[in-house]
Order: C-alpha cells, then sequence, then structure tokens
C-alpha cells in the first residue's frame, strides 16, 4: 500500500524586537556613573534609525554614519522592552582591549528610556587585567518618524 500525504510545517513566531521600536528617534545619553569620568563623553545627541528582522536589531546613527547589526539573545516578554548586549575585542602587539555594553530601554509610546553600561577592559600581552572603566549612561529617545505602537 502506498500513501501519498503533504507535510505540514508550522512554526510559533515569537518577537525579539518590540515593532514600537523601529523608525527614526532622538536620542539623548548623559554620563551618570563611571570610575573614570574623563575617558567618556558626559553626554551626546544623536538620531537613530532602527529597523530590524527575526532576532537581528540594525542601529544607524545618521549624525555619524555608524551602523550596528546586533543579535538580539533574549525575546522580548512585554512588547516594550528592549535588551541587549555587545562585545567587541581589539588585540594589538601590546595589549588587548575588550569593549562591552549592557543596553535596556523600555518602550512607552513615543519614547523610550533606560540604561546604557559600558565596560572597558584592558589586559597585556599575558592575558592579565590591567584596567578596567566602567561608564553607566541614562538613555531617552524620542520618536521622530516611524508608526507609534497600539496601546492596549
Amino acid at each position: 500500500m502506498q500513501a501519498n500525504a503533504q507535510i505540514l510545517k508550522g512554526g510559533v513566531s515569537e518577537d525579539y524586537i518590540p515593532q514600537g521600536f523601529f523608525g527614526s528617534w532622538g536620542v539623548i545619553s548623559k554620563l551618570d556613573s563611571s570610575n573614570n569620568p574623563s575617558m567618556f563623553n558626559k553626554e551626546s545627541r544623536d538620531i537613530w534609525t532602527l529597523s530590524g528582522y527575526d532576532n537581528v536589531l540594525i542601529l544607524e546613527n545618521l549624525q555619524s554614519g555608524a551602523k550596528s547589526e546586533i543579535v538580539i539573545k533574549e525575546k522580548n516578554k512585554d512588547n516594550s522592552t528592549l535588551k541587549f548586549e555587545r562585545k567587541k575585542i581589539v588585540n594589538n602587539e601590546s595589549e588587548k582591549i575588550i569593549y562591552k555594553e549592557i543596553v535596556q530601554f523600555n518602550l512607552y509610546g513615543n519614547h523610550f528610556s533606560g540604561t546604557d553600561d559600558f565596560v572597558v577592559e584592558k589586559y597585556n600581552k599575558n592575558n592579565k587585567l590591567i584596567e578596567k572603566n566602567e561608564a553607566m549612561y541614562i538613555v531617552s529617545g524620542v520618536r521622530i518618524s516611524g508608526k507609534s505602537p497600539k496601546l492596549n
């Protein structure tokens, strides 16, 4: 006996990036605390464009031309929280520098606010930590363009 059947494929889509964050934003970051304030900017004002797909957030700074593609590892639970981490390692002959950033933003309609924590670690050629600098920024954004989320 021969049977013919179609294979059904399905799945559940879970959002990593709340759609309400997509669009252009005027963003202000202010240094809140640091163990080395002279190393970090006290304040910055930027225009960001946020977009993305699946678990990839695309952040573009329209003023500087910088563009980052950030893989979001944690699924949002409430459709209003965006949380991600970034890490960059720079090796040269005498030292290794690791840049870490932990970001958490909460969306409130056409505004968001949150924190951006930076850590810069320097290691000698024997991989021994020789310097660690940290900064915590308070970040707020105002929507310039893009679709506002529907509020329940």
